[in-house]
């Protein structure tokens, strides 16, 4: 029977399991063997792709290096204070041509008391506010300007009056008193009062009534 070991044949050992186990060996450490060679390869092309992406990295950096390189150096040619200066000297002018003094010394000739006068003004303009707080009539707000002036009077309650007024003036608001020279000898035509208000080119703020603006200053 061809299932029977034939002992009078050589040689006398059976071999088949040892060559059964011989071929399953040698099919495994092929698997392995191609399962090591494709992760080599694998890696090898990761690697190859993390050295070109590097490359274009340090490609794009050098690029970037270059162009600011060159925008600083472009920068440099340019004189910022001289163009600082003449953006302000632009706004400036700017603020002159649409500023109506005639507008502005109407309304303070309006606002300040009969027995008071001019002396000096200053301008510079203050801050941009809009919105309606503060009691701004419908929600318009104009150019603001922080006046500085030095005013004579000749009553002795020509401070108050003059804060009084500009409380109740549509155009003029917070006034704010400096000094007031009360040396009649230094100035013979009355007291120097010194003040600064803010100034609206628009009338934006309703005026407070009478009687509520001289509570307040006094």
């Amino acid at each position: 029977m061809a299932g029977r070991f034939n002992l009078a044949r050589r040689p006398f050992v059976d071999t088949r399991p040892a060559n059964l186990t011989a071929g399953i060996l040698a099919v495994l450490v092929l698997g392995v063997s191609f399962v090591a060679v494709r992760t080599v390869f694998r890696y090898l092309d990761d690697s190859r792709r993390t050295r070109d992406a590097i490359t274009q990295l340090k490609t794009e950096i050098a690029r970037l290096e270059d162009a600011r390189a060159r925008a600083e150096a472009s920068l440099a040619r340019i004189d910022v204070a001289a163009l600082a200066a003449d953006v302000d000297e632009a706004n400036a002018i700017a603020l002159r041509r649409a500023f109506s003094w005639t507008r502005f010394l109407t309304r303070l000739e309006r606002t300040l008391p009969a027995d008071v006068r001019i002396a000096v003004i200053s301008l510079q303009k203050a801050a941009a506010t809009s919105g309606t707080a503060g009691g701004v009539r419908g929600g318009v707000s104009g150019e603001s300007m922080t006046v500085g002036l030095t005013l004579i009077s000749r009553d002795p309650n020509g401070l108050p009056k003059t804060i009084r007024a500009f409380d109740a003036s549509p155009w003029f608001e917070r006034p704010a008193p400096s000094s007031e020279d009360r040396g009649e000898k230094s100035v013979p035509e009355g007291r120097r009062l010194t003040l600064s208000v803010l100034y609206r080119d628009v009338e934006g703020r309703v005026a407070p009534a009478a009687g509520s603006a001289e509570g307040a200053a006094r």
